[in-house]
């Protein structure tokens, strides 16, 4: 299995990751050892999983196209398609939330982002994530948001492996922010207590 896979598969989340785990301990495919076999059998029976809801979400999991499986060397193997390690990047990145303030500090938080063809599905994550939290696009891929969001932002470039391509950046004043400024008073991210600072 390749790096970023691995890597992929760390980030998912706990009961996802866990259910992977209960699967491959469960084969009896690596000729384990009475002792193994044991330790996972109490393993499972302290999971407390049923061996058919498990093999029935594989076969989901497969009918979504989020894994394949293959024969090689008389074995049974399960990889992770382009759209699985999709999804998985999608749901690593589901409970980051950014924390408004009290107040807005009147400076527009912009987000850079330069990403290679080669990594575009990360792009298109990174893209949804940005628009989830509240971000708006002023150009091609530069979003603004108004309130610190770099923790939070270097979260989801590192979890996407693409912490390289992007930069933020604090900038006091955008051109035609007002338009900008309306948006986010139409959608209750900002009110109007926020802009006496300004």
């Amino acid at each position: 299995m390749k790096r970023h896979q691995k890597e992929i598969i760390k980030l998912a989340s706990k009961e996802l990751f866990l259910l992977f785990f209960d699967i491959f301990i469960s084969s009896q495919k690596f000729s384990p050892s009475y002792g193994y076999r044991r330790l996972a059998n109490k393993y499972l029976e302290k999971r407390n999983y049923d061996l058919k809801i498990v093999y029935q979400k594989i076969k989901y999991w497969q009918r979504q196209g989020y894994i394949n499986s293959f024969v090689g060397k008389k074995e049974k193997y399960i990889e992770l398609t382009k759209k699985g390690r999709r999804y998985l990047f999608r749901l690593s990145l589901s409970k980051i939330k950014i924390k408004r303030p009290k107040r807005w500090d009147g400076k527009w938080r912009v987000v850079i982002f330069d990403i290679p063809e080669k990594l575009r599905h990360q792009r298109d994550i990174i893209r949804d994530k940005l628009i989830s939290l509240g971000f708006r696009r002023i150009q091609m891929s530069v979003y603004v948001y108004p309130f610190e969001c770099t923790r939070e932002v270097r979260t989801i470039s590192k979890r996407l492996f693409i912490d390289r391509c992007v930069l933020i950046m604090i900038s006091e004043i955008i051109q035609g922010e007002k338009k900008i400024i309306d948006d986010y008073l139409r959608h209750g991210i900002l009110n109007k207590s926020d802009l006496k600072i300004r």
